[in-house]
């Protein structure tokens, strides 16, 4: 008969991860009804606003973001939902850390300069994505039971190209619309 072994820290960082992305996307996002009102002092143009005055990621917010901030909005909330979700289920959590990386990478680059608490969040967000995009759910999630059935689920190197090509994919949505 055969143990199941469930190593802690993938397991906890994930669920930390998912706590930490549900609260961002459900609490920040969803249930403030000022994110997507443009005449909310919370909303979220105001922020992109703000942001762009810093020097790396101003080109890419003034003519990315800017021009379609209310989508922006509604997929930066989907995304953390879903994020939150998927890490906490144990589902697709390569693929899942892989988009969530690039979108923390984009939360750091934007928010740097504005002090520790805004980029020292992302990028220890970014470091634990790491971790779990190298080690997945382990046997503790939904992906273990994927897994007994189709292998080719684990492939981390399939799940981040997988993950990279769909978040490059909303990025030159965003860039030719």
């Amino acid at each position: 008969m055969s143990q199941l072994k469930i190593e802690f820290w993938p397991n906890f960082m994930r669920l930390a991860l998912a706590t930490i992305w549900i609260y961002a996307g459900v609490f920040e996002k969803l249930l403030n009804p000022g994110y997507l009102n443009p005449s909310s002092t919370s909303y979220v143009g105001i922020t992109i606003e703000v942001l762009m005055q810093g020097p790396i990621m101003k080109p890419f917010l003034e003519y990315v973001v800017l021009p379609h901030v209310l989508l922006v909005g509604e997929l930066v909330m989907i995304g953390e939902i879903s994020f939150g979700i998927l890490n906490l289920l144990g589902l697709m959590t390569r693929f899942t850390n892989t988009v969530a990386f690039y979108t923390n990478l984009i939360y750091f680059l934007s928010a740097y300069w504005v002090d520790t608490e805004e980029y020292g969040i992302n990028l220890l967000m970014m470091i634990i994505e790491l971790y779990l995009i190298y080690k997945g759910s382990q046997d503790f999630g939904l992906d273990a039971l994927i897994r007994r059935k189709f292998r080719q689920v684990e492939n981390a190197k399939i799940l981040f190209i997988a993950g990279s090509i769909l978040y490059a994919c909303v990025i030159f949505y965003l860039l030719f619309v």
